[in-house]
């Protein structure tokens, strides 16, 4: 009976570090993820294109986006604000992120805190932002976007 304890406490132990396991490997691939959706962001900016930048944002009205001139909500109006504050290239610049900090909240919740610097011919930019991903529909996508 002893030996039966003992067998079922193994079996017990080797369980939960395997779901242990299991969770570390989901974070892990949910940071990569995540900066790889980021450096995406970069590249399509990089390159001027403004609707590809805004393909990891949430594509719903209840998207926020927060800045100096206050909270806008909407994918749609957070694409025609960057379009007018950004009409050309030039204007867009040469973006770069650092992240600072990234945490995997839950399963399909992260949390993400960085800088950001638009260098341009005539004045570099640059600030801090958060950003609050979410999973929707099996993409991680921005639900919340705080730059200032």
């Amino acid at each position: 009976m002893k030996n039966l304890y003992l067998v079922a406490i193994s079996m017990l132990l080797f369980s939960c570090q395997q779901q242990r396991v299991e969770v570390l490997h989901d974070k892990a691939k949910t940071i990569s993820i995540i900066k790889t959706n980021l450096e995406a962001q970069k590249l399509a900016w990089n390159a001027g294109d403004i609707p590809t930048f805004m393909e990891h944002y949430w594509k719903s009205d209840s998207m926020a986006f927060m800045s100096k001139t206050g909270v806008r909500y909407g994918w749609q109006e957070t694409l025609d604000a960057y379009k007018a504050g950004y009409p050309t290239q030039k204007e867009m610049g040469t973006l770069e992120f650092e992240v600072k900090k990234l945490d995997i909240l839950s399963v399909d919740a992260a949390y993400m805190l960085g800088s950001w610097n638009l260098e341009r011919d005539t004045l570099d930019v640059g600030g801090h932002f958060s950003l609050i991903w979410k999973k929707v529909d099996g993409q991680w996508v921005i639900v919340t976007d705080h730059t200032s």
